[in-house]
């Protein structure tokens, strides 16, 4: 049986053309600042699978991708979406996409947009079909999910299906893409003129420069002298990516409680809808809500230090399988990551060596704090901006999470493939080794007000040294010392993240 009556709701453009996004949900709330995304070119015969944490805007690029369609010249028609929460099986599933196909027989290039499709099982399974009887050869499916797990596993088994180089992030902004789109909002809203110009300037630079690690360190440096004119602009925009991340409806409700309202603060509220997200995916894969608590304050007790599964298990009385199972599936839902130490001799991670687990987000670090003590969440964010040290964790655990999107390609370049850190039995440690080609850099974040090359532990696979610090700059050999949010301002994402 075909639900009609809720396919045509779903689908507004059919009778409202491209009017419809004046009064979708998604494209309508998406303010004060419609963050933009990287778009992606789509051909026929493909399937797209785009990857992400909830509350990342999914649903929101996908609508806007519908409407740039129809302003393309795309036939409203020949648009389907499906947003499958409200779905209960597989089978009215490919009723829909069937009456869909049906329906328009004719029309030579169809678009198929299948959002939460991790809520029907064995989803795969229809893609597979729909591959196989030759029915996408005339379009596009484009495909999301929520529960990051079910859609990585599922995913890796539609090989041969045109799958292949078609998988994206959908991941928190980054800092460097925060930056230059909150300025337009921001700016006008200042009281300071040199400031307010001094911030249209730095947007209308910034996009045409970016930092290529392995560069010289002659074009490093040019780029970064373009920018640290506008040292004191973008040390006010990273204060504020401090408090709301990469996530847009975060980010739009701080800036319309700060702007808008004067209230300067985030509502308990916004990160409660995250935890709930997570605590949702874990019901339905079966996991047990106190098993990743106990874990995640392990991870907060212990935020940048190095430690082993088994002291990781012994801490939350798990054993070491299930401690792995859950962590994986933390990686796997952009919770969290693990970072592993790096063997040089053996050119691998050193599987049995310690480990460190960081946060892929600021506001993330905020809302898991906030739900391990019970506090209300802008608390946690205005006492760990005044606390050195947790700030010093915290961006190095961001300045982490900005390396692996530097580099990530989903299935064939996790973030474990090409950064890791590094200890010794010797007591040196570093805090990030970026493989690149011909050779590795090191990454130190020393977030605190002096710093200098003798900060760096010199190891002689190194060939370059970054020392990110709070506002010191410098060159020497070897050596490059920035700040660290022209570091982040600078630093481009993989073309695999949209």
């Amino acid at each position: 049986m075909v639900r009609i009556l809720e396919i045509n709701a779903q689908n507004p453009w059919w009778s409202q053309g491209v009017e419809f996004a004046r009064y979708d949900k998604s494209l309508t709330e998406a303010k004060p600042i419609f963050f933009e995304r990287r778009p992606i070119e789509t051909k026929n015969g493909n399937i797209y699978i785009l990857r992400g944490p909830r509350q990342v805007g999914k649903t929101t690029y996908i609508k806007d991708f519908v409407r740039k369609l129809i302003e393309g010249g795309v036939p409203s028609e020949a648009i389907l979406y499906l947003s499958l929460d409200f779905f209960t099986s597989r089978r009215e599933m490919r009723n829909a996409i069937n009456y869909f196909l049906e329906s328009r027989i004719d029309t030579p290039q169809i678009y198929i947009l299948l959002d939460e499709i991790t809520s029907i099982e064995d989803w795969n399974l229809e893609l597979k079909y729909l591959s196989d009887q030759g029915l996408i050869k005339r379009g596009v499916i484009l495909a999301t999910g929520s529960s990051a797990v079910k859609l990585k596993e599922k995913g890796e088994l539609l090989p041969g299906r045109g799958v292949e180089g078609n998988e994206y992030y959908v991941k928190p902004l980054s800092f460097r893409s925060f930056a230059i789109q909150v300025v337009d909002f921001i700016a006008p809203r200042l009281t300071r003129d040199e400031f307010r110009y001094k911030l249209i300037k730095l947007k209308s630079i910034l996009p045409s420069c970016s930092l290529n690690i392995e560069a010289t360190v002659n074009l490093i440096r040019k780029e970064v002298e373009k920018i640290i004119p506008f040292k004191m602009e973008l040390g006010y925009l990273f204060r504020l990516y401090l408090m709301t991340g990469g996530f847009p409806g975060v980010i739009n409700h701080y800036l319309s409680n700060y702007y808008l309202q004067q209230e300067n603060t985030i509502n308990t509220s916004i990160a409660e809808i995250f935890v709930r997200d997570v605590f949702g995916d874990l019901a339905r894969l079966q996991k047990q809500e106190n098993t990743i608590r106990q874990l995640l304050r392990a991870i907060v007790e212990r935020y940048g230090s190095r430690y082993s599964y088994s002291n990781l298990a012994r801490e939350i009385e798990k054993s070491h399988i299930t401690t792995i199972d859950y962590l994986k599936f933390m990686e796997d839902s952009f919770i969290c990551f693990v970072l592993y130490a790096y063997d040089f001799n053996k050119k691998n991670a050193k599987a049995k060596g310690d480990k460190k687990v960081y946060f892929f987000d600021p506001f993330i670090f905020h809302s898991v704090r906030s739900y391990l003590g019970g506090n209300e969440v802008w608390n946690i964010i205005a006492s760990s901006l005044e606390h050195e040290e947790l700030m010093g964790k915290m961006v190095e655990g961001m300045v982490l999470s900005h390396l692996r999107m530097l580099g990530e390609i989903p299935l064939m370049k996790a973030g474990s493939t090409f950064l890791w850190y590094y200890y010794d039995k010797s007591g040196k440690e570093i805090d990030a080794i970026f493989q690149e080609e011909g050779g590795y850099s090191a990454i130190e974040v020393k977030y605190r007000g002096q710093v200098d090359e003798r900060d760096i532990k010199r190891i002689s696979p190194v060939k370059r040294y970054f020392v990110l610090s709070r506002e010191e700059v410098g060159w020497k050999g070897d050596v490059i010392i920035l700040p660290v949010d022209i570091f982040l301002a600078l630093l481009p994402v993989s073309e695999r993240i949209i």
